[in-house]
């Protein structure tokens, strides 16, 4: 622990502005928890000083969605369908869960192009992706009727989280936020959050924009065209969500499973620990393996990069943990990273304030999970 220790230092007193957390647990217990820097102009980071965790989000929710549905015996391949019957109309009605949490589902983004709903508003949004045609079939065969089995994959940055939510509620009545904040967030007492209560809401640490474009290369070509999928998968809805607009009291008291969870590091490293083990009671055997297993990897048709996914979770086929190969977590943009190790039953939790380029992790962070590893 101490390479590691010594990397955040490192990362902290080159970071001019900002600051971030840092935690990792082993076996349910604390192996270490640094923090350093301004959470916000004048104040200092401290242990519990809560920050916006971006994509990040997503592994949480995913591991909610997955209890919930093994809590109410549903098989991962179970069409989508039959728990929301709206979703089964378009070419749609043989898409199954697994192929809907491992982003293979053809609905990276709303269509038509720029139809301009809030992210706010959760009724909106999933009856417009309920009501669409998926951006791809099995093969490439988008006018094939007999065969609307999914393959390729593309990352759905804002709609995954609306499609998890809506499931959540479609098997249990309650919001996603809500299903967390009862069966995880409260008995194991986290500080992670879906949608901050009124008391906490100014609190957070003040998120900061990169000072530095991305790197030019596929990616950067491809969001910079407003019409291609890897643009309005990462802006729609609700258009550019730009640090400023996240720091405001509304988007930090919203639930936005995507995207939108706050926390620290603490609660996302131990979170992450009991995805690595047994479960410790809140998981079986069977959902902790769809967790590991990949479902889909090779090219990304959003993030235009090679990404390995299981169900909700990225895998490590690509190296992005470092060398536990059956790891599996979710980044951030900006650099926020959390992820299980089970060979180590370790889990790591990474959070800045000041953010990097780019949607996967970027050098900042891949400096932490070498120290990790001593690579």
């Amino acid at each position: 622990m101490e390479r590691l220790r010594l990397a955040f230092q490192e990362l902290i007193a080159e970071t001019p502005i900002g600051g971030g957390s840092l935690a990792v647990y082993q076996d349910g217990k604390q192996l270490l928890s640094l923090h350093g820097g301004e959470a916000s102009p004048g104040k200092e980071w401290e242990p519990s000083t809560l920050c916006l965790i971006w994509s990040a989000s997503k592994g949480v929710a995913a591991a909610c969605t997955l209890h919930a549905l093994r809590e109410k015996g549903i098989s991962l391949e179970t069409p989508v369908s039959v728990l929301w019957p709206e979703f089964g109309s378009q070419g749609k009605e043989r898409v199954t869960l697994a192929e809907l949490l491992s982003h293979r589902s053809g609905l990276a983004a709303i269509e038509p192009k720029g139809l301009g709903l809030p992210i706010t508003d959760h009724e909106a949004v999933v009856k417009a992706l309920a009501s669409q045609a998926p951006s791809w079939l099995i093969n490439g065969n988008e006018g094939d009727d007999s065969n609307v089995r999914f393959a390729m994959h593309g990352y759905g940055a804002r709609t995954f989280g609306f499609l998890l939510d809506e499931i959540v509620r479609r098997i249990t009545s309650e919001t996603l936020a809500s299903y967390w904040k009862r069966v995880f967030q409260e008995p194991l007492a986290i500080d992670l959050w879906f949608g901050l209560p009124e008391p906490l809401v100014g609190s957070a640490a003040t998120v900061i924009a990169p000072k530095t474009p991305p790197a030019p290369g596929p990616f950067s070509k491809a969001f910079a065209d407003s019409t291609s999928l890897t643009r309005r998968a990462l802006s729609e809805p609700g258009g550019f969500l730009t640090p400023s607009v996240m720091n405001t009291p509304e988007m930090r008291r919203a639930s936005l499973p995507s995207l939108g969870a706050i926390g620290t590091a603490d609660a996302l490293a131990r979170f992450y620990a009991l995805l690595a083990g047994d479960g410790e009671g809140f998981f079986q055997p069977e959902t902790l393996a769809a967790m590991r297993t990949t479902l889909t990897k090779g090219y990304d048709r959003v993030l235009i990069d090679k990404t390995s996914f299981s169900a909700g979770f990225i895998t490590n086929d690509y190296g992005i943990y470092g060398s536990g190969k059956n790891s599996f977590g979710h980044p951030g943009a900006g650099g926020s990273l959390g992820f299980a190790d089970p060979e180590l039953v370790l889990g790591f939790a990474f959070i800045p304030s000041a953010m990097h380029p780019g949607a996967l992790p970027g050098a900042r962070t891949q400096k932490l999970v070498r120290a990790l590893y001593g690579t």
